[in-house]
């Protein structure tokens, strides 16, 4: 938080008013201070005080593209939550394995008995302190974040290699969100956090910079620190990204890039080289201080375990699908040398990516060891639209006569245009998608029972009483009883407490008879016909509710807070008014 604040910070006030900041906040207070009394003498209405004034020098596109952004925003996140209905990541092994590591953080505790890359987990820690939700909240929509940045990169990406600012940039965006059935991914694990996409949040901006670094016009000295920082990042966050995926794109690029950028492009190389040695080098130290073998911490680090790419929701098989869009590249290949040195065009940047990506379906097809075909059929889910977007840049300029005379009116066409594709590709896929089985709906449930749980009650005030499997979900928050622990020996402690509680000596010398203020008992339903996550655990149905009727004859205060046809949640109290936060405020 002191970092963010820091960088926001220097980004109003800027490095040279640092200098002065006394001085700087002064000359602000004044103006400030006259505009105030300007707008009350002149008695200028609220409304137009707090309007925000449209610079004169801004184009018209640039509104139209802030407009268009916060769309494209909303539509991402929207194609990816359709599809939490399928997920079947929340709950699995993976997924508790994941959020015992970003709990763990919290206690300072990185690593567990191996050294593993944990940059993505930490991130998301971060992100969940942030926007104040749950760590397993958090992690189950780290993906969409993660998916909505990187349609929104990929989007930016074609607008600076292609002339096609909108049209063919919409169409790689819609590539990359809604070709459910023409991209390599999982349905059903679409929702899992994957360290190659976040590595590529970073990569691709990184390649385009790259190959276009008249974009940002940083001095030599900026551009090196930059990309230095850029690859320390994202060695943080995946090696597979680091050293798999930008060698053969730094070799491209230095083969094939503008000369006028050669030193740019030396620059990053160099960036590269410095920013990879720093990076496992910090490795290297990690795995020395936890006795830890560093090449089979490199070698672990780009053959995922935990990534994979089942892919049944293809329309066709994925190597012929991959030679089909080969086939589409071939168009770039052949037209953009044309364009580039008989036309004179700024294409060279959009060449290398169009080379780059058949370099990686290469790889896909080559059996290396090092080289995880999932991961890198992850990564091609990315430059796949990108691709695509290309060669529709490139058909669109071969097209540039016919569309002259409306030049005016090409924003408006385009945006047109692409929504009727949109359809076009959602009513395709609808038969496809409609047929997928949707995922078991009680691991939603369950979620969405402990953040609510979480926000309604003080930390380790109460007991939650659930499955084993969950019992990662309750660290640092609250204390955990198993079922067996409570249909065997919470009814004798109960007795004991409530006997005994007046009499803190007795307490001391049997902790074992003390227990939570609250106490939250997750009842899973038996219904009839229906399968879920936690069948095995409906069986205790009965066995639970006679419990908690024994309690309520005893006098115990019980109350139902969670309903649902799947689950109930039942709180017993054992201390009025001590869990509840609204209860402790008020």
């Amino acid at each position: 938080m002191l970092i963010l604040l820091f960088v926001i910070l220097i980004d109003t006030i800027g490095f040279k008013n640092l200098k002065n900041p006394i001085k700087f906040f002064k000359e602000v207070s004044k103006v400030r201070f006259y505009e105030f009394v300007k707008n009350t003498e002149n008695k200028k209405p609220l409304k137009e005080i707090i309007q925000l004034e449209k610079p004169k020098k801004l184009k018209d596109d640039r509104v139209f593209m802030f407009y268009l952004t916060l769309i494209l925003l909303f539509t991402a996140f929207l194609g990816r939550y359709y599809f939490y209905i399928y997920d079947s990541y929340l709950l699995s092994d993976l997924w508790i394995a994941d959020l015992n590591k970003i709990i763990l953080f919290d206690t300072n505790n990185w690593f567990g008995s191996a050294v593993s890359v944990e940059g993505e987990l930490a991130i998301s820690n971060l992100y969940s302190k942030l926007l104040d939700v749950s760590p397993e909240v958090g992690l189950q929509s780290l993906s969409i974040i993660e998916d909505v940045l990187l349609s929104l990169i990929i989007f930016w990406s074609i607008r600076k290699l292609t002339h096609s600012p909108i049209f063919a940039s919409l169409i790689a965006f819609f590539g990359f969100v809604f070709l459910y059935t023409f991209s390599p991914i999982e349905l059903h694990y679409l929702l899992q956090n994957q360290p190659v996409k976040m590595g590529l949040t970073l990569g691709i901006p990184g390649m385009v910079f790259i190959m276009r670094p008249d974009i940002i016009k940083f001095k030599n000295t900026n551009f090196f620190i930059s990309f230095v920082i850029c690859f320390f990042a994202i060695g943080l966050i995946d090696l597979f990204t680091l050293l798999i995926l930008f060698p053969p794109f730094l070799t491209i690029a230095l083969l094939f890039g503008n000369p006028n950028f050669k030193h740019f492009k030396l620059l990053a190389l160099g960036a590269y080289l410095l920013g990879t040695f720093l990076v496992l080098s910090t490795y290297y130290i990690m795995c020395y201080y936890y006795q830890n073998d560093f090449l089979i911490f490199i070698q672990s680090s780009l053959i995922s375990v935990t990534s994979f790419t089942y892919m049944p929701n293809l329309v066709i098989p994925f190597e012929q699908l991959l030679t089909y869009y080969q086939y589409l590249s071939l168009l770039s290949i052949v037209v953009l040398p044309y364009l580039i040195w008989f036309k004179k065009e700024n294409w060279k940047a959009a060449l290398v990516f169009v080379l780059y990506f058949n370099i990686l379906v290469t790889l896909s097809f080559v059996n290396v060891e090092w080289i995880d075909e999932d991961l890198l059929r992850l990564a091609l889910a990315a430059f796949i639209p990108i691709t695509l977007g290309i060669s529709v840049g490139v058909l669109l300029r071969l097209l540039n006569p016919i569309f002259q005379k409306s030049k005016k009116y090409n924003y408006f066409i385009a945006s047109i245009a692409a929504c009727f594709i949109l359809i076009g590709i959602i009513y395709s896929q609808k038969n496809i998608v409609k047929g997928i089985k949707p995922s078991d709906k009680t691991t939603r449930i369950v979620l969405d029972a402990y953040d609510e749980i979480s926000h309604n009650y003080f930390p380790l005030s109460y007991a939650v009483v659930n499955d084993n499997i969950t019992q990662t979900i309750s660290l640092n928050k609250h204390f955990f009883i198993n079922y067996e622990d409570f249909l065997l020996d919470y009814l004798e402690r109960d007795v004991m407490y409530h006997a005994n509680k007046k009499k803190p000596n007795f307490l001391l010398k049997n902790p074992k008879y003390v227990i939570p203020k609250s106490v939250l008992v997750f009842v899973y339903k038996e219904n009839k016909g229906e399968v879920n996550y936690f069948s095995d655990q409906s069986e205790l149905e009965p066995l639970l509710l006679e419990n908690i009727t024994t309690l309520k004859k005893r006098g115990r205060e019980v109350n139902k807070i969670y309903e649902n046809p799947t689950l109930d949640v039942y709180e017993i109290v054992n201390e009025p008014k001590s869990s509840r936060i609204n209860d402790l405020i008020y």
